[in-house]
């Protein structure tokens, strides 16, 4: 059922709050972050947040208009992080493509693992709010097309169009999604008993990343750390002549330095 948001009075704008303020709208947020951990989206109730957060129920409507708003920033700040290449990819080498794979990896991983309320909370606010299921799927589909637009550079002899390219893009980012989603949201049993570290599975779901892209192995001088999926073999496989077409020129393509 939806939750019925009730707008108590005009909370005060951020930029306008003193510095007690903006402290005490800091935890109110860093609460909020701990019930979705622990209670869930729909379960949450302002009670539950004030009371984490040591303040008086009422003072959550001058920072906050509800529970939906409160989460929205939230869930906002996580997609921000999220889709700011520039300081992931801070420090790796030009042209280390597992590196930068890893990278993204690695914070998703980590997202997963310490924030599972939040990473929750998506999908549950995005059934609940248009505006920010359109912001979602915006953001999914920027991060889509980035790597699309690399398909040209790094595959050239492969000569995609543009639909195959997104196509190929979409699928690896589909990768890590289901794995992450049964690790650390769902709890399956049988992924938790591997007991993996988050460092652990971020090698893991980079190496199938990378293999699945380029159709290799990460570079030889990248293999430390990355045993256990990199001694996955493959046996031998059946293609259609369309897929073994893309495949034999993608593998034929020599990797650019960035």
């Amino acid at each position: 059922m939806p939750r019925i948001h009730r707008h108590k009075r005009t909370p005060v704008q951020s930029e306008r709050l003193g510095s007690r303020g903006r402290a005490t709208r800091d935890r109110i947020k860093a609460a909020a972050g701990r019930i979705l951990d622990r209670k869930g989206y729909h379960q949450m109730t302002v009670a539950d947040v004030t009371r984490e957060a040591g303040v008086a129920a009422g003072l959550f409507h001058r920072y906050f208009p509800d529970l939906q708003a409160l989460t929205v920033e939230l869930l906002s700040e996580v997609i921000d992080e999220l889709g700011d290449t520039a300081n992931i990819e801070k420090g790796v080498a030009r042209g280390d493509w597992l590196g930068r794979i890893r990278a993204h990896v690695a914070l998703s991983v980590a997202n997963h693992a310490q924030r599972p309320g939040l990473v929750r909370a998506m999908n549950q606010l995005a059934d609940e709010s248009p505006a920010f299921r359109a912001r979602l799927r915006s953001f999914y589909q920027s991060q889509q097309e980035l790597l699309s637009a690399q398909m040209p550079r790094l595959f050239p002899h492969a000569k995609l169009t543009p639909a195959e390219s997104l196509l190929i893009a979409y699928a690896l980012g589909g990768i890590s999604e289901a794995a992450l989603r049964e690790r650390y949201i769902v709890r399956n049993p049988a992924l938790q008993a591997l007991q993996l570290s988050p460092d652990e599975m971020a090698d893991w779901l980079s190496v199938l990343f990378y293999r699945a892209l380029f159709a290799a192995d990460p570079p030889s001088d990248r293999q430390a750390g990355t045993g256990q999926p990199l001694a996955i073999e493959r046996l031998g496989s059946v293609r259609g002549p369309q897929v073994g077409r893309i495949a034999k020129k993608m593998r034929s393509s020599k990797m650019p330095d960035s």
